[in-house]
């Protein structure tokens, strides 16, 4: 008996006696598939060498009342701060949960933006830009240090709420426009030789991106955000928030994570969010 041909995107199949078509047709699709797929040596070393276990993820949960202690310790004894004992645990907590959120959304995002093409910002300048695996480190915790420094260093309840309330306004818009204009940096600077503690780290954070949420950098807008904020601070003074963000800008690039127009869009949706978030707290 003849049976009618099968239609795949991929491929049309003409049906033998004693011959599956449709999964002729889904090993089509898949040997296509595999044949535009970019080797990435970076996320096989991956692969096979790191993993994030439940117990790292249970000792995060279980530091957050240590670290909330050494804030309130820190924040009362050098930042004249008017909080007390449990309000500080009551505001880490908060962050805590901002800063998970944040990845949420950034992985809603990668997720669900593959039905639209990546685009890529690069200039001719990003490719004279150097690779230095060893800034990585600024790039990956440099942000966990000023964001704690922001929270020892708040007076008052109110004002740390008010600042988390323009930190998730920039998460979302960030992850808006993840969604609407998935972006990329090009696949040849997520090759590079794994021959140091720095580039096996920085394999590792790239293992849990699918390089569609470049523009803009987060990273330049968390900064720029919190460096703004910490600027008006009597005991840190503005330089140390400016410097903050340059030290991100540049981290950004170096490594590859990000090209020059996506750092500089960061800083800018960064900077907007941050006087937006001020204006609103004089107006509401």
């Amino acid at each position: 008996m003849q049976a009618d041909n099968i239609a795949n995107p991929a491929i049309s199949l003409q049906a033998k006696p004693g011959i599956d078509v449709r999964l002729l047709a889904a090993n089509a699709d898949e040997e296509k598939f595999e044949s535009n797929r970019v080797p990435n040596e970076v996320a096989n070393f991956v692969e096979n060498n790191w993993g994030l276990r439940p117990r790292w993820l249970l000792a995060s949960l279980l530091s957050v009342p240590l670290v909330a202690t050494l804030f309130w310790w820190l924040g009362t004894r050098f930042f004249s701060s008017k909080l007390g004992f449990f309000e500080y645990h009551q505001f880490t907590v908060l962050v805590a949960g901002v800063i998970a959120g944040g990845y949420q959304l950034y992985f809603w995002a990668q997720r669900n933006n593959l039905h639209l093409p990546a685009r890529c910002m690069k200039i001719p300048l990003d490719d004279r830009i150097p690779f230095r695996p060893r800034w990585v480190w600024s790039y990956s915790f440099l942000y966990y240090v000023m964001i704690g420094l922001t929270v020892i260093s708040i007076r008052d309840l109110a004002g740390g709420v008010h600042l988390i309330f323009g930190g998730l306004m920039l998460l979302a818009a960030g992850a808006l426009i993840f969604y609407l204009y998935p972006t990329n940096v090009p696949e040849s600077y997520r090759h590079f030789e794994i021959d140091s503690i720095s580039t096996r780290f920085l394999a590792f954070i790239q293992s849990m991106d699918n390089n569609r949420n470049a523009f803009p950098s987060m990273h330049c807008a968390i900064a720029t955000y919190i460096g703004f904020a910490i600027t008006g601070l009597p005991a840190i003074g503005p330089w140390l928030g400016y410097g903050y963000i340059v030290i991100i800008a540049i981290s950004c690039v170096v490594v590859k994570q990000h090209v020059i127009i996506d750092t500089l869009a960061g800083i800018g949706l960064g900077a907007i969010v941050f006087f937006l978030n001020q204006w609103l707290g004089l107006v509401v």
